[in-house]
């Protein structure tokens, strides 16, 4: 069974080898001082195309496996939307079935080559960014080091520091905004895993000529999607009764209603057939719960920033003071996981906190 689990953990251990390979090769600036900087400058920009090497040696590595994994997975996942669209709707609904046309093999292929295009593209910015973040961090070495302000090893202990918590760069928006690799490739695999089940819907339902449709309704939902939940739409916007889909404008695409964090799902609703099976969440609980999301979902990046800078230092042959440091910092975050998970109930998601 193809995961996209799997993929993630693949992307977070190709981002922790490049970040490592860009520390290691850097090494630590120790004995470098005002009078010989510029020259371990010139030395240390020597070894950048060793640097893109080794990062295109990560990158073969894994990316047949990611996207072999990718391929496999919206394959088994269309499949399985088909018939869990069949089943529910025909028990539902009344439906008589309709056998599967190639408009259901069209759309999920159109969703596996925007992921694959995605995973491409991420791959190339990875390995630009991550020569990029090498110059950066030599640099900043050298301008802190003729100013006097800092030596060539706190500096860069300090750029790692900062490295960790931002990640290496994975896709760069056009309004100049970065993501790094691990938020963007989670953010495309949550938008494949979305996409297949609302391309397999929107070819079914017109498959079946549906145009009423119902969106279910869960506790945590986006605040911005509770108030289109539990309620009944209709696709074509016809409907005297029923407000159109694509006045649902959280996210909605081509009158699909969808977003990628969105967990609502679209069932056919047949007038004098189907019996409506959700109603909205109470705001205020949902809203609690969504919170405490977020507030999880921070709290687990925290924990994964503390735990690349420490292989980073680790990599670049820091001081035993500064590890034993970024272990404190890793102790002192699970510490508030902990906390967290105590106060609320929920449950802890140590997976989600790991980076290898």
């Amino acid at each position: 069974m193809a995961s996209t689990v799997l993929i993630e953990k693949l992307y977070k251990e190709i981002e922790m080898e490049m970040l490592t390979n860009v520390a290691r090769i850097l090494g630590n600036g120790e004995g470098i001082t005002q009078d010989n900087v510029v020259n371990w400058q010139v030395e240390r920009l020597s070894h950048i195309g060793e640097l893109t090497n080794k990062q295109l040696e990560v990158l073969r590595k894994y990316s047949g496996l990611t996207m072999s994994e990718l391929e496999a997975f919206i394959e088994e996942n269309g499949l399985e939307q088909v018939e869990r669209f069949d089943r529910i709707h025909t028990e539902l609904s009344d439906l008589t079935y309709i056998e599967p046309t190639n408009l259901v093999k069209e759309r999920i292929k159109a969703v596996g080559m925007q992921a694959k295009s995605s995973l491409d593209l991420t791959n190339s910015t990875m390995l630009d960014k991550s020569n990029e973040l090498y110059q950066d961090i030599l640099n900043k070495a050298v301008a802190d080091t003729i100013t006097g302000s800092l030596t060539p090893y706190q500096s860069m202990v300090r750029s790692i520091n900062a490295a960790g918590s931002k990640g290496l760069t994975g896709f760069v928006a056009k309004n100049g905004a970065e993501w790094s690799a691990e938020a963007y490739v989670s953010m495309v695999i949550r938008a494949t895993r979305k996409n297949t089940v609302a391309a397999v819907q929107e070819a079914r339902f017109d498959e079946y000529e549906i145009d009423l449709v119902e969106i279910s309704s869960h506790a945590g939902s986006r605040p911005s999607h509770m108030d289109y939940q539990g309620k009944i739409y209709s696709r074509s916007g016809t409907s005297k009764r029923f407000p159109p889909l694509d006045s649902t404008s959280y996210g909605a695409i081509d009158g699909i209603v969808t977003g990628i964090n969105c967990g609502h799902q679209m069932y056919a609703y047949i007038l004098g057939a189907s019996k409506k099976r959700y109603e909205p969440y109470k705001k205020r609980e949902s809203e609690e719960v969504y919170a405490q999301s977020q507030q999880q979902r921070k709290l687990e990046r925290n924990i994964r920033s503390a735990k690349k800078e420490k292989q980073m230092l680790e990599a670049m042959n820091a001081k035993p003071e500064d590890i034993a440091k970024a272990n404190q910092k890793i102790r002192d975050r699970q510490a508030n996981m902990r906390d967290f998970i105590d106060d609320t109930g929920r449950t802890r998601r140590r997976t989600a906190e790991q980076i290898v």
